[in-house]
């Protein structure tokens, strides 16, 4: 399956996101911003298409926004 890309507002953002995946057991690897993405972070997950629901309701339950998804 494809992977997707989460992004956040902030770099601190995207660190705790990551922490709440690799808690919730969704693998996610931390990469460069896409240039098509707007936002003040460098950085994005990028995880697998299949967990993007169980994913999402990890980040959800971090208390940090999820900035916006790319497929």
């Amino acid at each position: 399956m494809a992977d997707v890309i989460l992004f956040f507002a902030s770099n601190a953002d995207t660190m705790i996101a990551t922490k709440a995946l690799k808690d919730a057991g969704v693998t996610a690897k931390m990469i460069p911003k896409p240039a098509s993405v707007t936002t003040a972070s460098n950085l994005c997950l990028s995880i697998d298409a299949g967990a993007e629901t169980q994913a999402t309701a990890a980040i959800a339950g971090s208390g940090v926004a999820l900035g916006g998804v790319l497929k």
